[in-house]
Order: C-alpha cells, then structure tokens, then sequence
C-alpha cells in the first residue's frame, strides 16, 4: 500500500513540476514546451515517477563514484537522463536548450525530494 500511496504522491507532485516548468521557464526562455491534454500530462508525470522508482536507483548505482566526486552534482545528469527518457516516450513534452534540460530536472528532483520526505 506505501508503493501505491508514493506512486499516486509521485504522479500529483510531477504534474506539478511540469505545469511550474512550463509556466516558468517558458516565460524566461521560451523552451519548455508541453503540448499536451491533461491525460498526457498524467501519463508524462506517471513515466517520470515510474522511471524514477526503477531506473534512479540503477544509474545512482552506476554513476556512485562519480556522485561523490562531484559532491552529488552528478545528480542533475541522472535527473536529466531520466527527463530525456520520459521525453522520448510521450511526445506531448518538447525541451531543445541544454540550460531548459538543466533547469527543468532541478525544478522536477525538488518537488520529487518533496516526495521523499513523505512519510
């Protein structure tokens, strides 16, 4: 029942993210570009939560030394690759500039770290 309650939380804060990034930095750089209805935006959000249950813990294990050198900058990559691959399954999300692909995972891990805290 934890996984579905996390899994429901997860879904509701990444549409959240993704509605703010769209508001946000389209407005500052005119690169976010969701274009979808909102049973995409709930299937975007249920990817990127999915993928960040199964796939994160895989690539935070992979890329472990390179997280400690980086004091855990790396992260934002893994947060990136795991944006890039929910990109490329739903084609309703459309983000070009490498600065958007940065600035979209930092907003998406902080509401996902709100996840995290969650008990």
């Amino acid at each position: 029942m934890n996984f579905l309650k996390k899994l429901f939380w997860g879904v509701i804060l990444n549409s959240l993210a993704i509605l703010l990034c769209q508001r946000v930095l389209n407005e500052l750089l005119n690169d976010f570009y969701f274009r979808g209805s909102l049973q995409e935006l709930i299937l975007l959000a249920l990817i990127i939560t999915l993928l960040n249950f199964l796939v994160k813990p895989i690539l935070r294990l992979v890329f472990l030394p390179l997280i400690w050198i980086t004091l855990g900058l790396f992260t934002l990559v893994i947060n990136i690759i795991i944006l890039k691959i929910a990109t490329s399954l739903t084609p309703s999300l459309i983000i070009q500039q490498p600065i958007t692909w940065l600035l979209s995972s930092a907003i998406i891990s902080i509401f996902n770290s709100l996840l995290h805290k969650m008990h």
